[in-house]
């Protein structure tokens, strides 16, 4: 017969959560114990959205994604986190990117709003419901979990920072947004 401390080496088994957040460009670096224990991790990346275009045009927001993969080493995978659309009517998000192959994963990139079309307030090939609003024929896409929306004359007026949501045309669009969550 064997002891439970042969399939469950710490005793009980179970791994810590663990989590870091980027509101700015930055690197994250896998730590050994994150790779001793599969190396899997989750990324949330959210681009910058756009600004509004003009009065009842409101500004795309950015791109959301999840992603899941597995590390093989602790080199740091530089992180971008795309500008919120600032300035003038109809100022492009960035895109936030990921850099995950230099750790033996994958990289990711999350369009800014209005990139693909900014005048209709529609994305191609991008996740999330992020279109900007109309006054006269339609509604803000609500975004993924608040990130990401649309802005306009009936949906996000002024947007909040570091949550890639489009905004009204006199204010600045929200910045992006990466969290990497792991256990180790």
């Amino acid at each position: 017969m064997s002891n439970l401390t042969d399939f469950f080496p710490s005793g009980g088994g179970g791994l810590t959560p663990k989590f870091e957040e980027f509101n700015a460009s930055g690197t994250f670096t896998p730590t050994q114990a994150l790779i001793d224990a599969g190396g899997y991790i989750e990324v949330l990346l959210v681009a910058g959205g756009q600004r509004g275009n003009g009065q009842s045009d409101g500004g795309v927001g950015g791109e959301v994604q999840l992603v899941r993969m597995n590390l093989s080493s602790t080199t740091g995978c530089a992180i971008t986190i795309g500008a919120g659309g600032s300035g003038s009517a109809g100022a492009l998000g960035g895109n936030s990117t990921f850099a995950g192959s230099s750790a033996g994963g994958v990289d990711i990139t999350s369009v800014g709003g209005g990139v693909n079309d900014l005048y209709s307030g529609r994305q191609n090939n991008t996740l999330g419901a992020n279109w900007g609003g109309t006054q006269s024929s339609f509604g803000p896409g609500q975004g993924t979990f608040g990130y990401g929306a649309g802005g306009g004359y009936a949906g996000i007026y002024t947007a909040k920072a570091n949550s890639g949501q489009g905004s009204n045309y006199t204010q600045n669009a929200g910045s992006g947004y990466c969290l990497i969550k792991w256990y180790e």
